[in-house]
């Protein structure tokens, strides 16, 4: 088996880790920030219906009071009535209390619908807060988790780094120069298997000697599609 060949595998092995790494370094940040930006956008909202809430409640005493305005100044017309006296005045009096009664029940109809809305609304946003509240631990946790990954995810990377470099040292100059041209111009991924016949870099077929030569490990040979540098690796069952 050719050392430099076995060699170059253990390095795409430690790059691809380093990519996994800094793929989590990139996105663990992005993620605390969706969190967060969800619960404060939670929160907004959920700031807005207590705002409609109060809103309600405050026109609900609007009409409560005015509601018993209403029935005082009915009280006092009623109160008239022992001193009309004429049968026209009667009637006047009468009408303005039938018409200020109709429209009591107009407001206590009001007052109902706004008691009724406003219970829906609060039972609603009682709920919301406590499932707010779950979801705020939830985050906090995550964010904690994240935050320690984030921390370990450096010393690992450098770690790998070091160990990378190591391995490369007992490349050849030019060997090591095409590695690293290949990992740059091919998305990271330098060294494939091969399976079947088939390039895992680019799922091209190779030809079928240069698949026996692969497999013998004896030197770097590369796939005639993407050119990767080709490594023959048996799966395991």
């Amino acid at each position: 088996m050719n050392e430099e060949l076995l060699t170059l595998c253990q390095v795409q092995k430690i790059d691809t880790e380093i990519m996994g790494n800094e793929k989590k370094r990139i996105l663990a940040p992005q993620r605390i920030e969706e969190m967060q930006k969800e619960v404060a956008q939670t929160k907004d909202r959920f700031a807005k219906e207590k705002e409609v809430i109060e809103e309600l409640e405050k026109e609900r005493r609007k009409k409560e009071q005015e509601l018993e305005t209403e029935k005082t100044k009915i009280m006092k017309v009623e109160a008239k009535l022992h001193e009309v006296k004429t049968n026209k005045e009667y009637q006047a009096i009468l009408k303005e209390t039938e018409t200020a009664r109709a429209e009591n029940e107009k407001i206590e109809e009001d007052i109902i619908s706004l008691m009724e809305r406003t219970e829906e609304l609060k039972k609603d946003y009682q709920s919301g807060m406590k499932e707010l509240s779950n979801r705020e631990k939830d985050v906090q946790e995550e964010v904690g988790e994240l935050e320690k990954e984030i921390e370990t995810v450096d010393g690992a990377v450098e770690k790998l780094r070091r160990e990378r470099e190591r391995l490369l040292a007992e490349v050849s100059p030019d060997l090591k120069e095409r590695y690293n041209i290949l990992i740059e111009k091919r998305g990271g991924i330098a060294v494939v298997n091969v399976k079947n016949g088939t390039c895992l870099g680019c799922f091209m077929n190779i030809p079928p000697q240069l698949f026996i030569e692969v497999m013998k490990k004896s030197e770097a040979l590369t796939c005639p599609s993407c050119n990767r540098i080709l490594c023959y690796e048996e799966e395991e069952e």
